[in-house]
């Protein structure tokens, strides 16, 4: 029997999901069991929101022993936008607030297909996890990794964030220090692997 989660604060938002997921189940003769929301590591579907602390909240990351389990995330578009520096939390399937009930319905009879539980494997790779190191970032540490990203000097960076070009040497700096690397060709490394969409 399929197992169903519903991680989400507001309970007029949840029971509306409830009575979507029910009406798709019942509609294919399916069996499906809704489990309470503290229980959603062994559900086989978890719909997750984002919680007040989602910046810093740990990796959503699907751990190796409930790796077909599928998470949904629900938050709104302008969080979703926000969430290019946490891309297990980006790439995963989305219910934006904003939806409508006919948008939902859809997401979900897609998302829920016996063929995509069968195919799915974790909802994103760890080594793109290594991604949210970046969770802890300030957001002008952030803005300098991007200038950098898209190849940008020190300088220029520094000319473009409108700062002294020693204090973007000192944000370079402890962005290394935060992700333990200990050269300019390792970060350059880092951002070639981890932050190609960035640039885009």
């Amino acid at each position: 029997m399929l197992t169903i989660a519903i991680r989400e604060n507001n309970s007029h938002f949840a029971h509306g999901l409830k009575i979507i997921i029910e009406k798709i189940y019942r509609q294919r003769n399916e069996d499906f069991y809704f489990l309470p929301g503290e229980e959603h590591s062994t559900a086989d579907i978890v719909f997750m929101s984002l919680a007040d602390n989602w910046f810093t909240a740990d990796c959503f990351e699907i751990p190796n022993a409930t790796k077909s389990q599928r998470v949904i995330l629900i938050c709104r578009h302008k969080e979703h936008q926000s969430l290019m520096f946490r891309p297990c939390l980006y790439m995963l399937p989305v219910i934006f607030r904003e939806d409508e009930v006919d948008e939902v319905t859809r997401k979900i009879a897609h998302w829920t297909e016996a063929g995509w539980r069968r195919n799915n494997t974790t909802a994103v790779s760890a080594r793109i996890c290594y991604y949210c190191t970046t969770c802890n970032f300030t957001s002008a540490e952030r803005q300098l990794l991007i200038y950098i990203a898209r190849g940008h000097s020190l300088q220029d960076a520094a000319h473009l964030m409108q700062i002294e070009e020693d204090t973007a040497r000192i944000y370079r700096k402890v962005i290394m220090k935060k992700l333990k690397i200990r050269d300019q060709y390792e970060l350059m490394n880092f951002i070639k692997i981890h932050l190609l969409s960035l640039i885009h």
